[in-house]
């Protein structure tokens, strides 16, 4: 039985999820490390045996799609970097790093043991950043690895004796 599975069937109800987020570009002044639902924040254990602290802020995930899917998706809304997301923004656009998305890594913890992912990480491009009164809302996408098309295309132009068959 995977450690998520036993998660649900097997564990206390007063073990939770801890949801964290890993917000980074090459242009930024920092990575962010955010956690959902932990108000002191925590320190956790990456799956690369780094130690790393996370900090609270409040934030709203919506998992797009099903977890297994290719098409995974995320729409996260930061509620307290309204302000701190547009001056990072600003940063990519002077260096013109905008050849490059940024990239939200989630993970998720069991609040017990905090010393191996229970889920994650799963890897995330940015597609759209959007600022209201609220926060910073985005939405953030697996990559797109196959973007080449394979096959040839059947024009009447390059194959004219096609048309006897349309």
């Amino acid at each position: 039985m995977t450690t998520y599975a036993e998660f649900f069937l097997n564990s206390r109800s007063s073990v939770v999820q801890l949801e964290t987020l890993e917000i980074s570009h090459p242009n930024f002044t920092k990575v962010y490390r955010i956690v959902r639902n932990a108000v002191k924040g925590i320190t956790a254990t990456l799956e690369t045996g780094s130690i790393v602290s996370f900090d609270y802020y409040p934030l709203r995930i919506e998992n797009n799609g099903s977890r297994d899917d290719l098409d995974q998706s995320l729409t996260i809304t930061l509620g307290d970097l309204g302000e701190v997301l547009p001056l990072e923004l600003d940063s990519v656009a002077s260096a013109q790093g905008y050849n490059e998305k940024p990239v939200v890594t989630y993970r998720t913890y069991r609040s017990d043991d905090l010393t191996q992912p229970l889920f994650g990480p799963v890897i995330l491009e940015v597609e759209s950043f959007a600022f209201n009164r609220e926060g910073s809302t985005f939405t953030a996408k697996a990559p797109s690895l196959n973007i080449n098309k394979t096959g040839e295309l059947y024009k009447l132009e390059r194959f004219p004796m096609l048309r006897g068959f349309l």
